[in-house]
């Protein structure tokens, strides 16, 4: 028993690890702490009512709210549907079959009259009785006399028989006739066939060829006329009345009507006979949600909804600001129901929008927001849409505010433009529903504005290292903690590789300067651009930025150790970073700014003195992977052409515009942007922006005078600066 019960055990700790398993739990977990927060609130008054039944007590509103006037609605969608016309379809092909008919029958009846059959009159009279299908036509003669009449005619008199029917036909089928109007139309076809000189019993041949082939042109479509009339009903607005708090619904005596009834429910009052539905609705709402929301994850977040980790995160805070706006409706502020009902508006959705914004992804915060927003207007009684409408401008808000951070106290900030957005939004809703509005409604609506935009930055700031720390992520404020220049490797840099320091300042001041043009985070690219070459630290003077002679190390090793000296930068900078502590994502930069790139400068070398001809370049390649990301790429892109255009003599405009595009170039042509999103529109966009800067640094110098010149070495002498030597141009600008 003991070793199944341990087989057992193992196989269901195993399936709920999967991780299709524990979305499945976590899903299921958040989907009843949601039902459980949102059935809490629908709490009507135990008052049970019948229609027709007598009053007990006086039954009274304790909000303001807008109900539908069931009665009056229904009869204005029946007078909408009563003024719908029929729709139909035209027959394109009934003109065409009455000409057809019109004709067959002539040309069957000469065919018959040309021959010598004895039996000609029986087969015009069995032709007449097949064509005419209307036996209501009134004739004069038998169809057996119209038969003999029919035999006797000359074929002249057939075709002029022919023609008059198609003239007739034909002018009637060029209007238009409905199934209605047939019957008005074929009267007039037998007018005008009495109109014509012809004998008695020519017309009647006529008319039973003309009322036979006539047919209704324009078919009902009864599927279209239904969905006009659904339309119809549709259009109705519902008419709407508010409901004072305090007003009296039903009065102590009175029987109760069913419009009373109808107004009762919808203000939660009485207690409706499907109550007990309420739960299984309120499932059915938050099952919608769940799925749209995951769905949404799913398509359009594909990383975020095969994270576990985020996925827990995104229920937690959805589930936080759920219970913060719960626990708001709890409050009571004054006695007065229309200032109490503004307790709605305190709930704290721009701070799980803006939390959502810096820790998961901006376009997905729009999307909790508005699900988020949807839930507090549920959970509060009165107008519910009016609390949805400002806790989404709220957070929408919010999203904006931090969806570009530059510094730490932009937080602080969008707590206060959450507030005069909130402000303005209960204001602006309050005037829509065309209340009159007090001053101590609006006074209070103010406030209650003031303090949601406070209170969701203050809770805001204070989740954020909380959440930044337990699910690990490198969020926006965790960037700007990284670019501080007293961060501790920052400072090393600066002490042991001073002119790596600098080259790690001009990357990122070069890749920032293009980033949000070709839609990348610039915060990202600077960030990653300070500590990409951080390896350096280790062996600082062996790359030339460092070196303060003119005799390089590298001339004393072979080119094979110089290129493995250079390469293993990346390595010690991955080893330095993680003993720091920093982020995959800055990680990432350390790794990938070289991609698979080649040290061309040994390799060439290595050639020269490779006679045997075993030289492999995959050995002076460095270890990659290559950029997978836009970020990642512009940073190496940056630090390509920084250090190229460094080591022109003469860096005029044109040779560096050349050198830009020319180094790109061969990024490209390497492969190394292959991994990467980047389009030749972006590359273009970056090369345009290096160039400006770069001008910009290595611009032209302007030359001293003579006379300055002189003056300098004076000034040297007097001082003892023997060591000084002027240049022949100098920065002056």
């Amino acid at each position: 028993m003991a070793n199944i019960a341990g087989f057992l055990w193992k196989k269901i700790t195993a399936l709920l690890l999967r991780s299709t398993s524990k979305k499945l739990i976590g899903v299921l977990l958040f989907f009843s702490i949601t039902i459980l927060i949102l059935f809490s609130s629908f709490n009507p008054q135990q008052i049970v009512l019948r229609s027709d039944e007598v009053a007990r007590r006086n039954i009274q509103s304790n909000i303001t709210a807008v109900v539908i006037d069931q009665k009056q609605t229904a009869d204005l969608k029946d007078q909408a549907e009563h003024r719908v016309q029929k729709v139909y379809l035209q027959d394109k092909y009934a003109l065409a079959n009455t000409k057809n008919d019109i004709a067959s029958f002539f040309a069957s009846a000469g065919g018959i009259i040309s021959t010598t059959d004895d039996n000609k009159q029986a087969k015009l009279e069995a032709l007449l009785t097949s064509t005419n299908k209307k036996p209501d036509l009134k004739l004069e003669d038998t169809l057996d006399q119209l038969a003999q009449y029919l035999a006797e005619r000359t074929p002249q008199e057939i075709e002029l028989m022919r023609k008059a029917c198609l003239d007739v036909g034909q002018a009637l089928m060029e209007q238009t006739i409905t199934e209605d109007a047939l019957p008005a139309t074929l009267e007039l076809a037998l007018k005008q066939v009495d109109e014509y000189d012809y004998s008695g019993q020519a017309r009647q041949i006529m008319k039973i060829v003309v009322v036979n082939s006539i047919r209704a042109n324009m078919l009902y479509n009864q599927d279209a006329t239904a969905k006009a009339v659904q339309e119809a009903r549709d259009s109705v607005q519902p008419v709407q009345k508010t409901v004072k708090a305090g007003e009296i619904i039903v009065r102590e005596g009175e029987r109760v009507t069913p419009e009373q009834i109808s107004t009762l429910e919808q203000l939660g009052i009485l207690r409706s006979k499907n109550y007990p539905l309420t739960l299984l609705g309120s499932g059915i709402f938050v099952l919608l949600t769940f799925w749209l929301t995951l769905e949404q994850l799913r398509r359009h977040h594909p990383k975020i909804y095969g994270n576990d980790r985020l996925m827990f995160l995104i229920g937690l805070i959805f589930i936080l600001i759920l219970v913060t706006s719960r626990a708001m409706t709890a409050i009571h502020i004054s006695d007065q129901a229309e200032v109490n009902a503004l307790v709605g508006f305190l709930a704290p959705v721009a701070a799980g929008s803006m939390l959502a914004a810096i820790l998961l992804d901006n376009r997905l915060a729009v999307f909790l927001t508005m699900i988020m927003a949807l839930y507090v207007g549920l959970i509060n009684d009165g107008n519910q849409l009016d609390y949805g409408i400002v806790a989404f401008l709220g957070g929408a808000v919010g999203i904006f505010q931090v969806y570009r951070l530059n510094q730490t106290s932009d937080l602080a900030k969008s707590g206060i433009y959450i507030a005069l957005v909130d402000i303005v939004a209960i204001l602006d809703v309050l005037l829509i529903r065309g209340g009159r509005i007090t001053w101590d409604v609006a006074w209070m609506g103010a406030c209650i504005g003031a303090v949601n935009g406070i209170l969701s930055a203050v809770l805001m700031i204070g989740a954020l290292p909380f959440l930044e720390g337990a699910f690990s992520i490198t969020s926006m404020i965790k960037l700007l903690e990284l670019s501080n220049p007293n961060h501790e490797l920052l400072k090393r840099l600066l002490l042991e590789a001073p002119g790596t320091y600098h080259h790690s300042l001009m990357v990122a001041n070069l890749a920032e300067a293009s980033a949000e043009s070709i839609g990348a985070n610039p915060l990202v690219v600077r960030a990653g651009a300070y500590y990409h070459d951080i390896g350096k630290i280790k062996r600082p003077e062996y790359f030339v930025e460092n070196q303060r002679s003119f005799e390089s190390p590298h001339e004393k090793i072979a080119p094979a150790l110089s290129a493995l000296i250079i390469t293993s930068h990346v390595r010690d900078g991955v080893d330095l970073a993680r003993e720091a502590r920093l982020p995959q994502l800055i990680l990432d930069f350390i790794e990938q700014h070289h991609g698979t790139g080649l040290a061309r400068y040994f390799y060439s070398r290595a050639l020269e003195e490779d006679r045997e001809g075993n030289l492999s370049e995959e050995s002076f390649r460095y270890e990659g992977p290559k950029p997978q990301s836009k970020e990642v790429a512009l940073v190496m892109l940056a630090d390509t052409v920084e250090a190229g255009v460094r080591s022109l003599q003469d860096p005029s405009p044109a040779r560096i515009n050349n050198m830009v595009r020319v180094l790109i170039k061969e990024k490209l042509n390497d492969g190394q942007l292959e991994s990467c999103d980047l389009t030749f529109k972006d590359l273009d966009i970056i090369s345009d922006s290096f160039c400006k800067i770069l001008e910009g640094v290595y611009h032209k110098r302007i030359e001293y005078p003579e006379t300055i010149v002189k003056e300098l070495e004076k000034r040297r002498e007097k001082h003892g600066d023997h060591d000084y030597k002027p240049a022949e141009q100098s920065p002056i600008q």
